[in-house]
């Protein structure tokens, strides 16, 4: 029989078609599935074998869906904070140094911090692709994942990357109810066209997603215009890459023009708030709105912005915005809800499973604690939700039917254990990248007189 659970007591956000909030109702898991919502007592009667989650004092969603991530890179927390060049001037460098034991305790303690914030999917994108399924798989995280492929410039480059992206497609593709592989190409200066038409191709004969870092950087964006004659986006229209089974990261450096070629082709851009802040460079994401593109939110790498906490992400989205664009009603509270949730669900390919709490979807449900000084009196529920929550107001998550968080701990890992793993994983990763590239060591700011072994 399948394991039964009833949601009771709190107040639930459901994200349906007419955006209802219920105050007096009950929510039933039955297996992996919504079973129904309701009145409790009527749900009581109807599943009296359930067992009983008491939700009183929180708020009961569907989990999010963090729609650019690289929870493997939590081994190189904070590296290049602030930093406009980082990803040339120290992650590549620090990358090619990586071993594939260091990415999958990183992609735990990634998909387990992410976990642990709300964040039951993420979209991943990075090298390592067989250790990250097994990391999130492990934690217990849906996880849409992509292995990076790049054919110039990058830290890990060649044929034999290209080969493992489409291999892993191929491997996992309908093996694991937590995974869905994409291809990964890294972006429209680091992969050669031939690639990308290669690429293109393999997704739509696969039938899975394409995830890209798009003009994420003025040196991309000049690198296309002097080999291409054209910008980023409409070099890759021009070549038929783009559609709605595109997740193009950033889209920072492009003009209106290009916005639009975004917005009518169904490309999706992936709007990653405190890294764009953080390195002084916001992208257009209400304009882009606006004009029809369909954006989503992720956190991006711990690298930039410290954090896997999507709800942070949702605030900077709200607050940069409104102050880009000089208008206070821009990107309400509500329309980033959506792009964290049913937006997020479309984009991945699973609309009508994912990103709502109604019977018969996926039961990927987080209760979230609004019981609090910081966010009482509660007159308006999701305004209090993007403004006033962190990651540490999840309480319980809840993956496929499974509780793999409760009182705001993983239950499938033992953290005390993963922390000292990471902390391992990260200083010997560090120690090896500065023996190889001297002029990283200004990196370690309280390093030991000698470095670790």
């Amino acid at each position: 029989m399948n394991e039964q659970w009833l949601i009771e007591n709190g107040v639930i956000v459901t994200m349906n078609p007419g955006r209802e909030i219920l105050y007096d109702a009950s929510l039933a898991i039955e297996g992996s599935r919504i079973a129904a919502l309701g009145p409790r007592e009527e749900l009581r009667l109807r599943y009296p074998q359930a067992q009983r989650i008491d939700a009183a004092g929180k708020a009961v969603l569907p989990g999010l869906i963090n729609a650019h991530t690289h929870v493997a890179m939590s081994v190189q927390k904070g590296l290049t904070l602030a930093f406009s060049d980082g990803l040339y001037r120290i992650m590549w460098p620090v990358e090619s140094s990586l071993t594939a034991e260091e990415a999958y305790v990183g992609a735990l303690a990634g998909a387990g911090e992410a976990l642990k914030g709300g964040s039951t999917t993420v979209v991943d994108h990075y090298f390592f692709a067989e250790q990250v399924a097994r990391a999130t798989t492990a934690v217990g995280v849906r996880a849409v994942i992509g292995h990076t492929i790049m054919s110039r410039l990058g830290p890990i480059t060649g044929e034999k990357e290209l080969n493992a992206g489409l291999q892993f497609v191929q491997d996992w593709k309908g093996r694991h109810a937590l995974v869905t592989p994409w291809l990964a190409p890294h972006a429209s200066d680091t992969v050669s066209m031939e690639w990308l038409l290669l690429l293109r191709e393999a997704a739509t004969r696969h039938q899975v997603g394409l995830h890209l870092h798009l003009a994420q950087s003025m040196r991309e964006r000049e690198y296309v215009l002097e080999t291409q004659g054209t910008t980023c986006v409409k070099y890759l229209e021009r070549i038929g890459f783009l559609g709605p089974d595109v997740l193009a990261a950033h889209c920072i450096f492009i003009d209106d023009d290009e916005i639009d070629i975004l917005a009518r082709t169904g490309t999706r851009p992936l709007y990653t708030p405190m890294g764009h802040a953080l390195n002084g460079r916001p992208a257009s994401a209400w304009k882009m709105l606006t004009r029809g593109a369909k954006v989503l939110l992720g956190t991006d790498c711990v690298t930039t912005n410290n954090v896997m906490d999507q709800w942070g992400e949702m605030r900077i989205a709200g607050a940069s915005q409104k102050q880009l664009s000089g208008d206070a009603q821009a990107m309400p509270s509500l329309k980033i809800l959506e792009m964290c949730t049913v937006d997020g669900a479309e984009a991945i390919g699973m609309g009508g499973q994912l990103g709502a709490l109604m019977p018969g979807y996926l039961a990927d449900v987080i209760l979230v604690n609004i019981h609090g000084l910081h966010t009482a009196p509660n007159y308006l529920l999701l305004d209090n939700l993007v403004y006033c929550c962190t990651g540490r107001d999840v309480d319980t998550v809840i993956v496929n039917g499974e509780i793999v968080v409760q009182g705001g701990r993983l239950l499938r890992l033992d953290e005390d254990t993963l922390i000292r793993e990471v902390e391992d994983a990260g200083r010997g990763l560090l120690s090896r990248a500065i023996r190889k590239e001297t002029d990283l060591a200004w990196l370690w700011k309280d390093r030991p007189s000698s470095l670790p072994e």
